[in-house]
């Protein structure tokens, strides 16, 4: 059996490959539609990303509070419940502040890129799954932005988290895409 194939029968996971084939596509597609949109209305990206992130510390701080309320009798209780409020309260300060809260996920994010990018490159330079390449591509420009997002954190912070997300979904997307087209060469050696 030749490695290609391999990676075909291992990467279907028990489903027909037409079927992988077809998430696949949907879900590059999806990602390059969200992440045009994410570089043509960038602060709005922004803003939006701020919001979300928010919300979702929010809900989960909640969440947590909610569970430790429930399972006080345990020992780190109050660690737990701590952690929660601090959850919901770093969540609740992203809702209010949007524009300050940019410039500290800007931070972040930049580190993010960088670290991701570098895993994603390492990664796919060493498992060598079909269409690597176009990860590694993903990961050097992931570590392009990331770097640039660094340097220029507090003067990009409005307008570069939206681009920068938006270009990161167009090429994960674009990846996703490449890699559907090995797949449907790949159907025919399984």
């Amino acid at each position: 059996m030749d490695p290609q194939s391999m990676s075909a029968r291992s990467f279907a996971g028990g489903q027909s490959l037409a079927r992988v084939r077809g998430w696949v596509i949907f879900v590059g597609i999806v990602l390059l539609v969200l992440g045009i949109a994410a570089v043509i209305y960038d602060s709005t990206a922004t803003r939006i990303s701020v919001m979300l992130l928010g919300w979702l510390l929010v809900i989960a701080g909640v969440m947590q509070i909610v569970h430790a309320v429930q399972v006080r009798s345990w020992s780190g209780f109050f660690l737990y419940l701590l952690d929660g409020i601090l959850r919901a309260t770093v969540g609740t300060l992203l809702l209010l502040y949007p524009g300050s809260g940019a410039l500290t996920i800007t931070l972040i994010l930049s580190f993010y890129f960088i670290v991701g990018g570098i895993f994603r490159t390492a990664a796919a330079m060493d498992l060598k799954f079909p269409s690597w390449g176009w990860t590694v591509f993903w990961g050097a420009v992931s570590i392009v932005l990331g770097v640039l997002l660094a340097m220029q954190w507090q003067t990009s912070s409005t307008w570069f988290v939206g681009f920068a997300v938006g270009v990161d979904l167009i090429l994960s997307g674009w990846a996703l895409l490449m890699f559907a087209s090995v797949i449907n060469r790949l159907t025919s050696l399984v």
